[in-house]
């Protein structure tokens, strides 16, 4: 039926959007990167941890479990007539691997197998908000600090701008939240 990224900075909410979306939109199926495959445990386990010294590395991978995610996952679900929402894809990758100093394009093409969603959505909050979010939650992993967080959002927004992703303000309720996105998504998708 369709795919639709949530994408955002770490807190911003994309999680329990989607939680919510599961609820209000008919056959859903909700997914999220890193996937459940071997290579997104890898990258669970290991590179989120710190694991990696070099930032492409931590790209490649990213864009292994993709490749795969989307075979393995995305693609069979949308052909069996579900809305594919996946916490985070391709942008997420552009946006950190890239505010830890990868090229847009070096992310671009070790992403090139796989296609754009139909639909891609960007959650915005304040860096701030999200730490203290991700401090309530119980800690953070290596992407999670204010310095970078706030680099990781200056690229999604200007993502958004050049590409003309819809952004919502995730500093509100969540089911205020949940409401735009399945708006957004009522409007791409033709419900049967």
């Amino acid at each position: 039926m369709a795919f639709v990224a949530i994408e955002g900075i770490d807190g911003s909410g994309k999680s329990t959007v989607i939680s919510l979306l599961e609820k209000k939109l008919p056959r859903v199926y909700a997914t999220r990167e890193p996937s459940s495959g071997p290579i997104g445990r890898l990258i669970k386990e290991w590179a989120l941890k710190g694991g990696s010294v070099d930032p492409h590395v931590d790209a490649l991978l990213f864009a292994a479990d993709r490749i795969e995610h989307y075979k393995r996952e995305i693609e069979p679900r949308v052909r069996e007539g579900y809305i594919v929402i996946s916490e985070r894809y391709i942008e997420s990758s552009i946006a950190y691997q890239g505010a830890a100093g990868v090229s847009r394009e070096f992310v671009k093409y070790i992403n090139s197998l796989v296609p754009k969603p139909d639909l891609t959505i960007i959650l915005d909050v304040d860096p701030s908000i999200a730490e203290a979010r991700i401090r309530q939650r119980g800690g953070a992993e290596k992407y999670e600090y204010l310095s970078f967080l706030r680099k990781v959002r200056e690229i999604y927004l200007a993502r958004a701008a050049e590409e003309g992703y819809p952004v919502i303000d995730a500093s509100r309720r969540p089911e205020e939240v949940a409401a735009d996105v399945a708006e957004l998504i009522k409007r791409v998708v033709r419900f049967k």
